[in-house]
């Protein structure tokens, strides 16, 4: 669904923070982007999601080119991304940060959406009427994802869905991606784990100082000793 061609992008016209990156998510379900901190990788997301103020290249999605989008109509087209630090409104309840990822659907939809995500994540049913910022960060993680599915993504990005959690919740998580997967969303993640994101992806990218050094599948990076050196801590 998505390709991105020689994207260069950054916060300052001139300025790149990431330089001729490109990836292939079309014959992926998953694809994890790996990079120490600074390398990027989260300033590749926003510029896929519109994000940065300036960029050149290409971003493609079925077919559509959606760079010289506005973020609100990228989003519209079926891209959502999961911010590191969850983003979710914490003055509303959960069932109100979910009309919220709901938003424009008709009455009939919006409920069946809200019943689905109440399947999907029991708790935030429990807690439908919290105010979310009350909520753990394992329970906020699942709103924050539950929200971004209300609008059946066809692209969902997750940045860092892990940090600060508990592991019982990161299990969670990432039992919960390839199910996304079977649902037909194609997802693009980047994890601090990263033998949990190259467990649960089947291709994967490197990116050091803005530009992608290392791609392939993920079990192959898994076994390649430069990745397990440099983010397993293997020899």
């Amino acid at each position: 669904m998505l390709k991105v061609s020689n994207f260069r992008g950054g916060y300052r016209k001139g300025v790149a923070v990431v330089d001729g990156l490109q990836i292939d998510l079309r014959q992926s379900a998953v694809t994890s982007i790996l990079g120490s901190n600074g390398a990027g990788k989260t300033s590749f997301l926003r510029g896929i999601c519109g994000l940065l103020p300036w960029c050149t290249g290409e971003v493609v999605l079925n077919g559509e080119r959606v760079d010289r989008l506005a973020p609100h109509d990228i989003a519209r087209l079926g891209v959502r991304m999961v911010s590191e630090g969850r983003g979710t409104f914490p003055t509303l309840t959960v069932e109100e940060n979910l009309k919220v990822g709901g938003y424009g659907l008709s009455a009939a939809v919006l409920a069946t959406r809200l019943e689905r995500e109440f399947n999907r994540f029991p708790r935030l049913r429990e807690r439908r009427g919290q105010i979310a910022g009350m909520m753990s960060g394992g329970e906020q993680q699942m709103l924050a994802i539950a929200r971004a599915m209300m609008s059946d993504p066809r692209v969902l990005i997750l940045d860092e869905p892990s940090q600060g959690l508990a592991p019982i919740i990161v299990d969670q998580i990432f039992e919960l991606i390839p199910r996304l997967t079977r649902e037909g969303v194609q997802v693009l993640l980047v994890e601090q784990d990263v033998g949990r994101g190259l467990e649960v992806s089947e291709q994967a990218v490197v990116i050091e100082k803005g530009r992608a050094t290392l791609s392939g599948p993920s079990r192959e990076l898994l076994a390649d000793p430069r990745v397990r050196e440099s983010f397993l801590g293997l020899s």
